[in-house]
């Protein structure tokens, strides 16, 4: 097999595993959705990366005793599990209280044009004609999305929204400043050093903020269902999936398939929790699947 044929099929492999994992994260937040108002936000948290980082540490444990990270490496990938772990997760279910599933996986889907931002200003990469224009219809599209009022109460769905923001930045700044890491030591021993700092950081915060922690035996049937699928398929799964993908293919190009992510939250969030689709939420996904695919065209062609 040629040079180029290996290329095109790691390009094939790599973005399936990417939109199945973008579409597994959409999921997440329809389920998340489904058992936030049974779990506050910080105890949600702590059970399901807890859970998620145990199962992936059991299933890759030779991996991760054989890695060896540096002294000067184990403080800066702390912070990055309270960026991924600890902030991104409270505030995406604590934005959830408040606004759709739908309208999250939006806010989410930006994810990759805040990574260009926080880059450019940390001068870790270069904003170009297409990524600011990219960055302009996108901010473009979801105001015009956001504007539209889902619920009597529209300041409470705004402030999920600015929760759930707060978040994506969060996950932003993970992807920005985790890539030496993941390239040094390798995508899962990375991922499960970094799910054991925030989840002991989720843990703490849960044992003093926490409303619902000793309470979690008297959760109905499906909450823990929610959970589960939490767990394995939108949190193991997904992050293995992520993981083979940029085994193949660079993070830009796997960036594209993230708008994968609010298409299946739209779809989910009708079906499971009947949440409208509206007009304005379509033309708010499109504008994120062209702004993304805008700001990698040159990776493309």
């Amino acid at each position: 097999m040629n040079k180029d044929k290996i290329i095109f099929k790691n390009l094939i492999l790599g973005s399936f595993f990417a939109s199945f994992s973008a579409a597994l994260g959409g999921s997440t937040f329809v389920f998340t959705r489904l058992i936030v108002d049974d779990l506050d936000p910080f105890t949600l948290s702590f059970l399901r990366y807890g859970l998620t980082g145990l199962i992936l540490f059991l299933l890759s444990i030779s991996i991760f005793l054989k890695t060896k990270f540096l002294k000067e490496d184990k403080i800066p990938l702390a912070f990055l599990g309270l960026a991924m772990i600890t902030i991104f997760p409270n505030f995406m279910a604590a934005g959830l209280e408040h606004t759709t599933a739908a309208r999250a996986g939006l806010l989410y889907a930006t994810m990759p044009l805040c990574t260009i931002l926080i880059a450019f200003f940390f001068n870790i990469e270069k904003i170009t004609i297409n990524k600011s224009l990219a960055v302009f219809i996108a901010v473009l599209g979801v105001s015009f999305c956001l504007s539209e009022s889902v619920s009597n109460n529209f300041s409470q769905t705004l402030k999920g929204d600015f929760l759930m923001m707060i978040g994506v930045i969060a996950a932003s700044c993970f992807t920005v400043f985790s890539g030496k890491y993941l390239n040094k030591y390798g995508n899962i021993p990375v991922m499960i050093y970094v799910m054991g700092t925030g989840t002991l950081i989720n843990f703490l915060i849960t044992l003093f903020f926490g409303s619902s922690f000793e309470n979690i035996y008297q959760i109905g049937e499906v909450p823990i269902y929610a959970l589960l699928m939490l767990v394995i398929p939108g949190g193991v799964l997904m992050m293995y999936c992520w993981g083979k993908a940029l085994q193949l293919i660079s993070p830009t190009q796997a960036a594209i398939s993230l708008g994968f992510n609010p298409l299946s939250a739209i779809l989910l969030g009708s079906f499971i929790l009947n949440e409208e689709i509206t007009l304005k939420l379509i033309v708010g996904f499109l504008s994120i699947i062209f702004a993304i695919t805008l700001a990698n065209w040159r990776i493309n062609k």
